[in-house]
């Protein structure tokens, strides 16, 4: 009979949660109160303030996810958000996974979700659109040569919204049919996995791995 091993593997650092929390309250903030300072006149000035709180605090996440993305170590750097052939063939499992409502199995993946991690970089870029066009408007300067930074930042916000949008229900699903623990991991880092093992277990049924076997298991 075959053993599973029970593998608690640390994948994401202090400083990427940090940011990465930090980006996402602070991004929900900034769409909530942009919709609201075009919705309600009567909110429009408190939503403009805590607009520009927000804005303060979204800056220096961003430029944290930045410079771990080409500084950073392990998880953090941009080579693994990046796909590759092995990746691009599981975003479409994972891509079957969500069209199949969670019917078909999901792949196994070390870090990033194959299908989410690039997307990852294309929001931040859009998060880069987004704050560059905010600091212009901040400044009165409505045009950046033939385009409208108004123009600049609606379209980054709502690529960022959508991306909100398919992003909490996705991360959800696989905390719930998946087993890698995946909104946990990014509140205390560590990941679980599963590995078939030939060996005994011990009483309580749990092994531990080292992470290059565990990367072994998951190609």
């Amino acid at each position: 009979m075959q053993a599973m091993t029970v593998s608690r593997v640390l994948v994401w650092s202090r400083w990427l949660r940090l940011a990465h929390w930090t980006m996402a309250l602070s991004t929900l903030g900034l769409l909530l109160t942009g919709w609201l300072m075009n919705a309600d006149p009567l909110l429009a000035i408190d939503a403009r303030d805590y607009h520009y709180m927000l804005s303060a605090l979204l800056l220096p996440a961003l430029a944290l996810r930045g410079y771990l993305l080409f500084f950073g170590k392990g998880t953090d750097l941009l080579e693994a958000c990046e796909p590759d052939r092995h990746r691009l063939r599981q975003s479409l499992e994972v891509l079957k996974f969500y069209l199949s409502l969670g019917r078909s199995p999901l792949p196994k993946w070390f870090s990033h979700n194959p299908l989410w991690g690039p997307l990852d970089l294309m929001v931040l870029a859009f998060l880069l659109i987004a704050c560059f066009s905010g600091l212009l408007l901040l400044n009165e300067l409505t045009y950046l040569g033939p385009l409208s930074n108004h123009d600049l930042h609606a379209l980054s916000n709502i690529v960022i919204g959508v991306f909100v949008l398919l992003h909490l229900p996705a991360v959800f699903s696989h905390d719930l049919i998946g087993k890698g623990s995946d909104i946990s991991a990014m509140i205390n880092g560590y990941r679980v996995f599963l590995t078939g093992n030939q060996q005994k277990p011990d009483s309580l049924g749990v092994k531990s791995v080292s992470v290059k076997e565990l990367m072994k298991s998951l190609r």
